[in-house]
């Protein structure tokens, strides 16, 4: 892409096409670059890295999605319907990415998933969350991207696009800088948090993922229970990270921005090769 063109945008998130964060980015995207939505058609929140992809009549009362692996049928149809913002697909935003980067021409220079009503943050969230799976999903298919949320823990009523305005000029900024500096190079994804919009920005602070995770069960009258202890403390707002962190960062009313790399990396080291060497 020439440094002087206006990049080709891969829009989507997990809240749903219709939901105020994406047309907030929406609207601050298509002042830096050409925009493309494909976006589920409903709510597809914590739906991590999951894909219509081998969905069986059984999971999906939808016959027209049905596939069976042991007949060996290796495509899945992924419904959609035309939206005023692009297309509206009966998928998970893993789908919605793959079809936006493979599918849809131009092919797109960068994958913006979001905005999340709802921080993501901590290394425990990103395979469960739907904005930051597109985020990976894009970036292991070769296509650098942003995912980006706001915190909404404690606001009341419902959010309109306007709310979400800061993050769209953040992702506006992020989409419209990028080209020809090199980070994809460097970096397959951004995770970016925005503190609510009610909290004074004090700035942006680069950011490494908590390593922080409380979640807590319990039964109670036969029941079991899950409580998640680091929204409990966001609630609160403490801040129980260490300050390089996102949540730190996010909490103490700047911007959070956590460069990343695709996860997995093995760990290929003598003492791994000699204790299972042992066991097998």
């Amino acid at each position: 892409m020439d440094v002087d063109d206006q990049p080709e945008i891969l829009l989507t998130n997990d809240d749903g096409i219709d939901a105020p964060g994406i047309r907030a980015l929406y609207d601050a995207l298509t002042e830096v670059g050409s925009v493309t939505v494909v976006a589920p058609d409903r709510n597809q929140s914590a739906v991590g890295r999951s894909l219509s992809y081998g969905r069986t009549a059984s999971d999906d009362d939808d016959p027209d999605l049905a596939t069976s692996m042991a007949d060996g049928m290796f495509t899945s149809p992924v419904p959609h319907t035309d939206h005023e913002l692009g297309y509206a697909v009966n998928g998970t935003p893993c789908d919605c990415a793959i079809v936006g980067v493979n599918a849809i021409e131009p092919d797109p220079d960068l994958v913006v998933s979001g905005c999340n009503d709802g921080a993501n943050l901590g290394s425990y969230v990103f395979s469960r969350s739907g904005t930051v799976s597109a985020a990976m999903e894009a970036a292991f298919l070769g296509t650098p991207s942003i995912a980006i949320s706001m915190d909404t823990l404690g606001l009341e009523g419902d959010l309109e696009p306007a709310d979400f305005e800061r993050a769209g000029e953040i992702a506006a900024t992020l989409a419209g800088g990028v080209p020809g500096t090199g980070l994809f190079d460097r970096v397959d994804y951004l995770n970016v948090n925005v503190p609510r919009p009610d909290v004074e920005s004090v700035g942006y602070e680069l950011t490494r993922p908590t390593e922080v995770y409380e979640m807590d069960a319990a039964k109670e009258n036969g029941e079991f229970q899950l409580t998640n202890r680091l929204w409990q403390q966001m609630a609160n707002r403490d801040i129980p990270d260490p300050a390089d962190t996102d949540r730190h960062a996010l909490l103490e009313g700047d911007v959070s921005i956590s460069p990343m790399r695709v996860p997995y990396d093995v760990v290929d080291t003598e003492a791994v090769r000699n204790v299972l060497g042992r066991i097998l």
